[in-house]
């Protein structure tokens, strides 16, 4: 790949994140039209959660775009609000039949600074037809925020 070439991308790749922002102030301008207004300090609030969306939060200060969720309440009174919840990115990843530790290991290895935590964990396949239960076994990988 050319130097010309990555200018490129990261010229698009600015272009992408200012239209991600517009779109995500967009949003939040229209949940604050229905009564969903950020909740980020004061008094504790009490409330029933509506539902929920995923979402992504832009740091002020470090310029940086963390994975959150947004959750939607309704107050005893009756009065709406939102609040955001960050949360650290993760993705499961198969392993082959009794090789889960040395993945875990070589994964804790190579990612030292990326993955906050390895946890194996067993699932059930759900898409056999047969009357046994088949368990896998996977990697379930918890990165840095």
């Amino acid at each position: 790949m050319n130097g010309e070439s990555r200018r490129w991308d990261n010229k698009d790749s600015r272009r992408s994140s200012k239209k991600q922002k517009l779109m995500r102030n967009a949003e939040e301008e229209l949940e604050s039209k229905f009564g969903f207004d950020l909740f980020t300090e004061g008094d504790k609030r009490l409330g029933w959660l509506l539902t929920l969306s995923s979402s992504s939060l832009d740091d002020e200060e470090t310029g940086r775009v963390y994975s959150c969720v947004d959750l939607y309440f309704v107050s005893q009174d009756g009065s709406a609000f939102k609040s955001k919840y960050k949360f650290r990115p993760y993705f499961y990843a198969a392993t082959k039949e009794k090789m889960e530790m040395d993945v875990e290991g070589y994964l804790r290895r190579r990612y030292e600074s990326q993955i906050v935590d390895i946890e194996i964990v067993k699932k059930e396949d759900l898409d056999l037809v047969s009357d046994f239960l088949s368990f896998n076994f996977y990697a379930l990988l918890t990165f840095c925020l």
